[in-house]
């Protein structure tokens, strides 16, 4: 769990150091958007999206694609930096064996927390992880980090999501040790 946190320090350093207020701007809902991880730093937001072909499959090299929504700029997207992709906020994913079109998912920066992208249709998608051992739909990460030191240094990480079973909010917090 301290690697997971320290790795995701890297990202921050490529940001600009603005804390927003409570009006973190939302990423719209669209058919390709699994999840966003935003951050205290500034209202930047990270977005994994579905990768469909034209008749609506994942696309089997590269099921999800991640990049940012520059909200602090003109709310541009733009692709994430290497280091941010291979140390911060990139995935890697292997194939289910058993099921055609879902994915394990582990985020670089996280890899004890396994994520499931399953597709159930053409354009339809979602991922799945545990939260507060809860098996959910995933929303959304919060990162708060403290930036007073050289390194940033990440305090705790906030899942959001909603249960499979009963729809209800799902909610973990966790603290870097």
């Amino acid at each position: 769990m301290k690697r997971t946190c320290e790795i995701l320090m890297v990202l921050i350093l490529a940001t600009s150091f603005k804390l927003p207020g409570n009006d973190y701007p939302i990423p719209p809902k669209t058919r390709e958007l699994m999840f966003y991880i935003q951050r205290n730093h500034n209202s930047n937001t990270v977005v994994y999206e579905a990768n469909f072909d034209d008749i609506g499959q994942l696309v089997k090299d590269e099921p999800l694609k991640v990049e940012w929504i520059r909200y602090d700029e003109e709310g541009q997207r733009k692709e994430l930096t290497y280091i941010q992709g291979w140390y911060a906020y990139g995935v890697k994913w292997k194939k289910q064996k058993d099921k055609e079109n879902n994915y394990v998912v582990e985020l670089v920066a996280h890899k004890d927390r396994k994520l499931w992208l399953e597709q159930n249709g053409p354009f339809k998608a979602k991922v799945y992880t545990f939260i507060n051992n809860q098996y959910s739909e995933l929303d959304h990460l919060y990162i708060q980090a403290d930036n007073s030191g050289v390194w940033p240094k990440v305090e705790y990480i906030e899942l959001f999501g909603n249960d499979t079973k009963t729809g209800s909010n799902t909610y973990e917090k966790y603290y870097n040790q």
